[in-house]
């Protein structure tokens, strides 16, 4: 799975680098978009890779378990942080960066679909609220990931 999801981030940091000509990429969007979304995939995959693979899971509290390389546990939170602080600069680009935005919704159901498009300011009210959001978990993951290093290691 871990190898999947870093497949799946490869076109997207390519199309940013220039290398893989984009197909739905708005000339609007910077390439830094394309390659932090991708780049977020691949560090998930990395994730999957060092809790599964390598660490053999986590126990009942979410932790890793006892035993687990302090390397891992850094790396696991160095990942962590890079992935939801790529995720923080793409919500922060599509609310506060210049220009334009379009947004758009799709509601699926069996037998029906409906889309529907709301106003600029809406969009940008709400990615702006997640941004928010999303520094907010950010410090509380970096925190709270700190003290578990520390407890580890003092074990």
């Amino acid at each position: 799975m871990g190898l999947a999801f870093m497949v799946c981030g490869a076109p997207p940091v390519l199309i940013g680098l220039g290398i893989l000509a984009p197909s739905s990429l708005d000339p609007a969007t910077p390439p830094w978009v394309a390659i932090c979304a991708g780049l977020m995939f691949g560090a998930a995959g990395v994730v999957i890779i060092l809790d599964y693979a390598v660490a053999g899971g986590t126990g009942p509290d979410g932790d890793f378990k006892p035993g687990t390389p302090f390397a891992i546990r850094v790396a696991n939170l160095l990942l962590g942080m890079t992935i939801l602080g790529l995720l923080i600069a793409v919500f922060g680009w599509v609310s506060f960066g210049s220009g334009p935005r379009r947004f758009s919704s799709t509601l699926w159901l069996p037998f029906m679909t409906r889309r529907w498009v709301s106003g600029e300011l809406s969009g940008r009210i709400l990615f702006g609220a997640g941004t928010v959001l999303m520094v907010v978990m950010f410090v509380c993951c970096t925190f709270v990931g700190i003290e578990r290093l520390l407890r580890a290691r003092n074990q």
